[in-house]
């Protein structure tokens, strides 16, 4: 499951500033009141998009370390196919994953393929990580109480996991921007967290185009 906990992190997204992370949880919210409210104008913007690109950096804070570790890279999001994950630096990886499964490749050569037939938490995973990219809240309520705050046009969004199977991964998570996701922050069981932030990102509400779905296909 930790091998994983990258794109988990996507589900949830914070504002860096400590405090901010902390009031959201002072608001609990439901997804239609965060649709109507809060997540207004990024969800409504993000309703007829097809196809997202964009850059990442990712840092990892570990207890045990004095430093985070970083990566960087590009990712692709297509509604209907899943997020196709790019890390550049300091390595070359591909992460792949779609409602059907995920797949891991390093350096060009296959390490992980997990199909959500087999393991069933892999297409929880997809479900609740394809929903937060297009800020699907209310679909995410069955598996995690909800907060909500909004600050000028900067809003956060905080979910906590309900079931045991969600919380063994992730124990808390907070999403922030303004237009769209910007910064991610999950915090696992053992209070590690790990931090991403997404950078000029582009919006298409065309169906992918041929380029797009090469990169799903397995």
């Amino acid at each position: 499951m930790k091998r994983y906990l990258v794109v988990v992190a996507l589900l949830a997204a914070s504002l860096a500033r400590a405090a901010e992370t902390d009031d959201v949880f002072k608001h609990p919210t439901s997804g239609k009141e965060l649709l109507a409210t809060v997540l207004a104008e990024p969800s409504s913007a993000l309703a007829h998009s097809q196809v997202l690109h964009g850059r990442f950096t990712h840092r990892k804070f570990l207890n045990e370390l004095p430093k985070p570790l970083n990566a960087s890279g590009e990712f692709t999001f297509a509604r209907d196919l899943g997020v196709y994950w790019h890390t550049q630096q300091p390595f070359d990886s591909v992460f792949i994953l779609t409602r059907q499964g995920l797949i891991e490749r390093d350096g060009g050569a296959e390490t992980m393929r997990l199909s959500a037939d087999d393991q069933p938490g892999v297409r929880v995973i997809a479900n609740i990580f394809l929903a937060l990219f297009t800020l699907d809240v209310t679909s995410l309520e069955t598996s995690f109480d909800l907060y909500g705050a909004k600050q000028g046009a900067r809003w956060t969004i905080a979910l906590r996991p309900k079931s045991g199977a969600v919380a063994s991964v992730f124990k808390a998570a907070v999403v922030g921007g303004s237009s769209e996701v910007e910064q991610i922050v999950l915090t696992d069981r053992h209070d590690d967290r790990t931090v991403i932030e997404l950078q000029a990102v582009t919006h298409s509400s065309d169906a992918p185009t041929e380029a797009v779905r090469a990169l799903f296909k397995h």
